[in-house]
């Protein structure tokens, strides 16, 4: 209708046919017929009559079915597939329906294993528990080779991080190999920070790369084209998906994970329109000896995250606490979180590895090493740690000790930990031998008169070392005469005598 009208304004303005039919792309013949009143305005012409066969069809359940997101190819396969081809059954619907017509698109090309292209679909699939009827929703990953666009999906509980690289690692055991260049979302499991040139990528993300010898490079942010093949595979999976099991209620992710794998097995069976073959015998003939091959080491997924290091020592990582060197108080630290442990980073330098806690109930995991020696102290003064250091002092000192906690554990404990200091002061300042010998007599004293209390205890030591001072053998007590009540030893005596008979002489000032 278009060319019509500007045909016609072309020859009103004088124009000459050949000049028309150049610039517009059409024949002499139709010029000089609409010139010469031979060929009529197409609004004018008489619609084209269906074909019998669009007449058995309901095209408002076509249509309905089609608004819903539902592939045609689908849709013709279930109502039209007994009554006419696929290639006339979208021709004739974008025929009767133009306003339904999607525009062109663009095919890329590349080479065989150069890239794959991965992605999250954008719908969760739910599935119920059948015992408490709760609802859970399912994410499922999607990629897709670029030479034979070779599907895999998967479904996860979720889209962290774990699970991201675990997907990573499934699909490339289904392909067998590794491409040179894989094609992710800009999302923060994958990229830390966007950029056009150099983006920053997850370290968890950068190694897994690594250890496959494949190279990230994220599509730019807002640019789905980038990874049309990806976008393109969830479309024609989605769409399945949808319409395959419209009527099927999933029980378990398990049921679902079959339900994708009939899916792209079908997807990837399926002849392709521009290829010529399936997906499949395109990979398996061309692009399968182009990959790279699988690591001999299974890759390890690994979570990193950023946590501060709080006054009290502890980080938390995966919901739990860990401890980490009390002199990095107050800075964010690399936590590295693998299946059985955790690792903490300060700058590429490994300050702690502990065993992965999944309780996840606020639990606290420590290395005594970690904290200052007065939190220390005051950590080890735990009833179980004073029985072991009572243990070895001595059989006496475990068995009070056992007894103070029979009777009230919190309640003495702090007598204990002072009974148990002064005991090892004692043992260090006097020896094992002699001091074992003064704390069974203290201890036996205390038991006696029913006192048991740290001073007391103290006071019994002090009296039992100062008992074991024996006077010199050697040494005679006589008293000096005039003064009985006064005794010198004898070397005493022998020193002062002279000296008084020489004063009372006059020999000697007084």
């Amino acid at each position: 209708m278009a060319r019509y009208e500007e045909i016609q304004r072309r020859l009103a303005e004088g124009r000459g046919v050949r000049e028309i039919a150049r610039a517009l792309g059409c024949s002499r013949n139709t010029v000089r017929q609409i010139r010469d009143g031979l060929k009529g305005s197409p609004a004018h012409l008489p619609e084209r009559a269906d074909p019998p066969w669009m007449l058995q069809l309901q095209w408002p359940q076509v249509i309905e079915d089609l608004g819903m997101g539902h592939p045609m190819k689908l849709i013709w396969e279930e109502k039209a597939e007994t009554l006419t081809t696929y290639s006339n059954f979208w021709k004739q619907f974008y025929r009767k329906f133009p306003q339904y017509r999607q525009p062109s698109v663009t095919a890329r090309d590349f080479s065989p294993g150069e890239r794959v292209e991965v992605d999250w679909a954008g719908d969760p699939i739910e599935w119920i528990d059948v015992k408490t009827g709760e609802i859970h929703p399912t994410w499922v990953f999607v990629a897709g080779l670029g030479f034979s666009q070779l599907a895999f999906a998967w479904a996860t509980v979720d889209m962290k991080s774990a699970n991201w690289l675990a997907c990573h690692r499934r699909m490339y055991e289904y392909y067998g190999g590794v491409p040179a260049v894989t094609v992710p979302d800009c999302l923060k499991q994958g990229v830390l920070k966007c950029h056009i040139y150099d983006p920053d990528i997850n370290p968890g993300y950068a190694q897994m790369a690594a250890h496959f010898s494949t190279s990230v490079v994220p599509a730019r942010p807002g640019r789905p084209q980038d990874k049309a093949i990806a976008e393109g595979l969830v479309k024609l999976l989605s769409r399945y998906m949808r319409f395959r099991h419209r009527h099927h209620r999933f029980t378990s992710i398990g049921a679902i994970n079959r339900a994708l794998a009939e899916g792209i097995e079908k997807i990837n069976d399926r002849r392709h329109t521009r290829f010529g073959v399936s997906r499949r015998e395109r990979f398996e003939q061309l692009e399968r000896a182009a990959l790279k091959p699988l690591p001999a080491i299974p890759f390890e997924e690994a979570e990193w995250t950023r946590a501060k290091l709080h006054p009290d020592c502890y980080l938390t990582a995966d919901r739990s606490l860990y401890s980490a060197p009390h002199i990095h108080r107050g800075k964010q630290l690399d936590v590295k979180v693998t299946e059985n442990q955790v690792e903490i980073y300060l700058d590429l330098e490994l300050l702690a590895i502990h065993p992965r806690d999944r309780r996840h109930g606020g639990y606290r995991t420590r290395i005594d090493a970690h904290f200052p020696p007065a939190s220390q102290a005051y950590n080890e003064a735990t009833p179980q740690n004073l029985l072991s250091q009572a243990r070895f002092i001595d059989a006496s000192v475990h068995a009070l000790v056992d007894e103070l906690f029979q009777a009230d554990v919190y309640g003495h404990i702090r007598r204990v930990q002072g009974l148990v200091r002064t005991c090892t002061k004692e043992i260090r300042e006097c020896g094992r031998e002699p001091a074992l010998e003064h704390i069974r007599t203290a201890i036996a004293m205390m038991r006696r008169f029913g006192k048991v209390r740290v001073p007391y205890f103290k006071q019994l030591l002090a009296d039992a070392r100062r008992k074991k001072v024996k006077p010199d053998a050697g040494r005679e007590i006589v008293r000096r005469p005039g003064n009985p009540m006064l005794r010198h030893g004898a070397e005493s005596i022998a020193t002062v005598e002279p000296l008084a008979a020489a004063a009372n002489q006059g020999s000697l000032p007084l």
